[in-house]
């Protein structure tokens, strides 16, 4: 096969790829698609502004029929604050002056029917009485002078309140059914911290 063969042959296969690719292009229509029509912006819907009304609450139509666990006067507390503050410095060595708690005086014994209290007050709440035995600024310091009172049998505990722009913390024994009992340990108490204790009406 000579060369001029040959170069007809490739020009002619080269033309028919040109006119495969082509072929589309230039003899087929091309799609048409609708155009694009924007409608009208929609109005703006109208919002009900009207205020709720707040949910209706059943504390409020229980809280009336409630009992008032207010036992504890704030003058009372307040004096038993004052009372029984301790400043942080001698608490710790005053504590350790503390004596075990006698079992002789856990029991009690009554003289007459007269030393008999209601266990249960006027509104229906039982009663229970505390001891504060001492009131901190110190958070370490209260829960030292709890766990030196615990080792000594006495079952005692620290209540954080706030006094004007001071935290402060109560230390008492109980709670209690039997106020007598709390009247016994009080001497004892009062000698070891140098404080005048408050037995006080027990609420949580």
């Amino acid at each position: 096969m000579d060369s001029m063969l040959k170069q007809r042959l490739v020009g002619t296969l080269v033309l028919v790829a040109l006119g495969i690719v082509f072929w589309p292009l230039i003899f087929t229509q091309p799609d048409t698609r609708d155009p694009l029509v924007l409608g009208p912006r929609p109005e703006q819907p109208e919002i009900d502004r009207t205020p709720i009304a707040p949910p209706k609450s059943l504390r409020t139509s229980v809280d009336p029929l409630l009992p008032d666990v207010s036992v504890q006067s704030e003058g009372e507390q307040a004096h038993a604050d004052k009372t029984t503050f301790l400043d942080d410095s001698v608490i710790e060595d005053a504590a350790k002056s503390v004596p075990v708690l006698n079992e002789s005086k856990q029991t009690l014994v009554r003289n007459s029917s007269s030393d008999m209290e209601p266990l249960i007050d006027a509104q229906g709440l039982p009663r229970f009485w505390v001891l504060q035995v001492a009131t901190l600024s110190s958070e370490a310091r209260a829960d030292a002078l709890v766990t030196t009172l615990r080792e000594r049998a006495y079952k005692a505990f620290a209540t954080q309140f706030q006094s004007e722009n001071q935290v402060l913390y109560r230390v008492q024994i109980g709670p209690n059914v039997d106020r007598q009992r709390l009247k016994k340990i009080k001497p004892d108490i009062d000698q070891a911290l140098s404080v005048d204790s408050q037995i006080l009406r027990y609420s949580q």
